[in-house]
């Protein structure tokens, strides 16, 4: 089973208004709706705001439901002066910028057990991607889209110097404070997952009025791409796993 989770109820609206909704269960605070989105099963999540509570919700989703992958989609700041309002990226690595461990000789973002990045599943970023050039290619006025790093932290960013130490630090495209948790919750788990984001503003110090006039029509460019994706990501074989008892 698919599972599809966002942070905002914005950026799940238009998904969970197209699907058919045959269960609301709260687990952990988080209603998690189970039903049926162009022919595919899927459980669908509000997970809220900032990195411990995707963390929560995504091993809550974990533990009750036969997942076997996980979309996260939202919204995020651009970091490079060439990006657009509602472009569209696609995250093959994923960190958490604020986990500050060089005190002990580690780079920033970097945890003892799992290094720096966490790889987002090759064949989810690829059908991504494949979805992306079926929707978007060759249509005056669409939104770009890129691959690449996108980094985490429970901060909304405005100023431009920690902007430029994002970028040049970790060769990330886009921040956001979510990804990375769930990323990492998936990763220990065994669940492929793929981060997607649109960029609701350029991070810049405008970003948090931009952020708000532009949410709407950023979800909308998302909600296309996952309407092509789902179908091809829940037909994809979802290779077997196997789960030691008692392992976390």
């Amino acid at each position: 089973m698919l599972a599809v989770v966002g942070a905002m109820q914005e950026e799940i609206d238009l998904l969970e208004q197209a699907s058919t909704i045959t269960e609301r269960q709260t687990r952990a605070g988080v209603e998690v709706l189970r039903g049926q989105f162009r022919g595919v099963d899927l459980v669908l999540a509000r997970c809220g705001i900032g990195k411990v509570n995707a963390t929560i919700c995504t091993q809550m989703l974990i533990d009750h439901y036969p997942l076997d992958k996980m979309i996260f989609s939202g919204v995020a700041g651009g970091l490079l002066p060439n990006m657009q309002v509602g472009d569209l990226v696609i995250a093959s690595h994923v960190i958490q910028y604020d986990m500050d461990l060089t005190a002990f000789g580690r780079r920033h973002g970097e945890l003892p057990d799992k290094g720096r990045t966490i790889e987002s599943d090759p064949a989810l970023v690829q059908m991504a991607a494949d979805a992306y050039d079926a929707v978007f290619s060759g249509e005056a006025g669409g939104p770009n889209l890129m691959l690449g790093t996108v980094v985490s932290g429970d901060r909304f960013i405005q100023d431009p110097d920690t902007l430029r130490w994002l970028q040049r630090e970790f060769s990330a495209l886009a921040t956001e404070m979510e990804g990375a948790a769930v990323g990492y919750t998936c990763d220990l788990n065994g669940i492929p997952f793929v981060v997607i984001r649109g960029l609701s503003d350029t991070a810049g110090s405008e970003a948090a009025s931009d952020f708000s006039a532009n949410l709407s029509a950023v979800c909308q460019n998302s909600f296309r791409l996952l309407e092509r994706l789902i179908p091809m990501a829940a037909h994809e074989h979802a290779p077997a796993m196997v789960r030691v008892a008692g392992a976390s």
